[in-house]
């Protein structure tokens, strides 16, 4: 499948900026990495590219499967998810719906749906 380049960057800066948040967690910077390494930002990102487009490529795939699939997520089940988020971060259900807004329980509903299609896929390989 054919996947447009802009895309492709646009999910290998994402990877590019959770991997800098990670690095955080662990006590140096991105920057620090870099210059450790003799990288560039953009360097860095076009190192993530093949991963970007193998993971675009497996969401695309998995959302097909659940299509095809007819899988659907529960408001219920989005509700539960939400409420294991509020948890997870010590925080009240009603700001996590706050926080996420329409687009992003859209976004979780979507997400739970693939896990859902990732779910039928072990299952049927068992």
């Amino acid at each position: 499948m054919e996947i447009a380049d802009a895309m492709i960057t646009s999910q290998a800066r994402n990877m590019a900026n959770d991997f800098a948040q990670r690095l955080q967690m662990q006590g140096m910077t991105v920057d620090q990495y870099l210059q450790y390494t003799g990288l560039t930002r953009e360097a860095l990102v076009d190192q993530m590219k093949p991963q970007a487009e193998t993971r675009i490529k497996n969401r695309l795939v998995l959302e097909a499967i659940a299509k095809a699939e007819n899988i659907e997520v529960s408001d219920e089940e989005v509700e539960a998810e939400m409420q294991k988020m509020a948890d997870a971060y010590k925080m009240e259900l009603d700001k996590v719906k706050e926080y996420l807004g329409e687009a992003g329980k859209d976004s979780l509903k979507d997400d739970l749906a693939v896990q859902k299609a990732v779910d039928l896929i072990v299952d049927s390989a068992k």
